[in-house]
Protein backbone atom coordinates (compact mmCIF):
# COMPACT_ATOMS: atom_id res chain seq x y z
CA UNK A 1 0.00 0.00 0.00
CA UNK A 2 1.16 3.22 -1.13
CA UNK A 3 1.47 6.36 1.42
CA UNK A 4 -0.08 9.46 0.81
CA UNK A 5 2.40 12.16 -0.47
CA UNK A 6 -0.16 14.92 -0.73
CA UNK A 7 0.48 16.85 2.15
CA UNK A 8 -0.92 20.39 2.81
CA UNK A 9 0.21 23.13 5.48
CA UNK A 10 -2.40 23.02 8.33
CA UNK A 11 -0.79 24.66 11.13
CA UNK A 12 2.20 26.96 11.33
CA UNK A 13 3.49 28.02 14.93
CA UNK A 14 6.19 28.55 16.97
CA UNK A 15 8.09 25.40 18.66
CA UNK A 16 10.74 24.74 20.37
CA UNK A 17 13.00 21.59 19.23
CA UNK A 18 15.36 19.58 20.92
CA UNK A 19 16.95 16.20 20.58
CA UNK A 20 16.52 13.62 23.26
CA UNK A 21 19.25 13.29 26.12
CA UNK A 22 20.59 10.95 28.63
CA UNK A 23 17.88 8.08 29.34
CA UNK A 24 15.61 8.93 26.70
CA UNK A 25 18.69 8.94 24.05
CA UNK A 26 19.93 5.81 24.75
CA UNK A 27 16.17 4.23 24.97
CA UNK A 28 15.72 5.76 21.41
CA UNK A 29 18.75 4.15 19.96
CA UNK A 30 18.80 1.02 21.36
CA UNK A 31 15.28 0.46 18.88
CA UNK A 32 17.01 2.57 16.37
CA UNK A 33 15.14 5.54 16.73
CA UNK A 34 18.24 7.74 17.73
CA UNK A 35 16.87 10.59 15.22
CA UNK A 36 14.04 11.86 17.69
CA UNK A 37 13.21 15.11 18.76
CA UNK A 38 11.06 16.96 20.73
CA UNK A 39 9.34 19.95 19.34
CA UNK A 40 7.23 22.06 22.21
CA UNK A 41 4.89 24.11 21.14
CA UNK A 42 1.82 26.35 23.23
CA UNK A 43 -1.08 23.84 24.09
CA UNK A 44 -3.61 22.95 21.13
CA UNK A 45 -6.64 20.25 20.46
CA UNK A 46 -5.95 20.18 16.96
CA UNK A 47 -2.79 17.98 16.39
CA UNK A 48 -2.56 14.25 15.72
CA UNK A 49 -0.38 11.47 14.98
CA UNK A 50 -1.43 11.39 11.64
CA UNK A 51 -0.01 14.84 11.11
CA UNK A 52 3.85 15.62 9.90
CA UNK A 53 6.03 18.03 11.36
CA UNK A 54 8.22 19.88 8.81
CA UNK A 55 10.86 21.50 10.77
CA UNK A 56 14.31 23.13 8.76
CA UNK A 57 13.54 21.52 5.85
CA UNK A 58 13.33 18.04 7.67
CA UNK A 59 10.62 16.19 7.49
CA UNK A 60 9.43 14.24 10.93
CA UNK A 61 6.60 11.35 11.61
CA UNK A 62 4.48 12.58 15.11
CA UNK A 63 5.25 9.45 17.45
CA UNK A 64 3.80 10.88 20.46
CA UNK A 65 1.83 13.75 21.94
CA UNK A 66 2.14 14.66 25.54
CA UNK A 67 1.17 16.98 27.83
CA UNK A 68 3.77 19.07 29.58
CA UNK A 69 2.93 18.96 33.22
CA UNK A 70 5.96 21.24 33.85
CA UNK A 71 4.60 24.27 31.38
CA UNK A 72 0.92 23.92 32.06
CA UNK A 73 0.29 25.80 28.75
CA UNK A 74 2.25 23.97 26.64
CA UNK A 75 2.61 19.86 24.96
CA UNK A 76 5.46 18.07 24.22
CA UNK A 77 5.55 16.20 20.80
CA UNK A 78 8.10 13.45 20.44
CA UNK A 79 8.86 12.70 16.31
CA UNK A 80 11.02 10.74 13.96
CA UNK A 81 13.03 11.68 10.82
CA UNK A 82 11.00 10.23 7.92
CA UNK A 83 13.46 8.19 5.77
CA UNK A 84 13.38 8.29 2.16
Amino acid sequence: MEGNNNWETVIECWAKAEGLKGREYYAAAAIQKEKTVQFTIRHREDINEHMRIIFQGVSYEIEAILPNYSRRHFITIKANVVSR
